[in-house]
């Protein structure tokens, strides 16, 4: 695998994620990834977070939203 490929793999798996719990399918889930600021992070974005080597707490954060946190 190429370098570039494991982070769009990446980004791929927190996009799906956050389309299946967007309530506007894969467009509005891209503009929460890249504008919404998460509380439980300092206010940080899905995007930055996953740039940071984060993407596992994003795609922890939003099954806990398909669970029904509300948070």
């Amino acid at each position: 695998m190429s370098d570039i490929q494991s982070p769009i793999r990446t980004i791929q798996q927190v996009l799906a994620a956050a389309t299946a719990v967007s309530d506007g399918g894969f467009e509005a889930a891209i503009f929460g990834y890249r504008n919404e600021p998460l509380t439980l992070f300092d206010y940080r974005t899905a995007e930055s977070l996953t740039a940071e080597g984060r993407a596992a707490d994003v795609l922890n954060l939003l099954e806990s939203f398909q669970a029904g946190f509300v948070g």
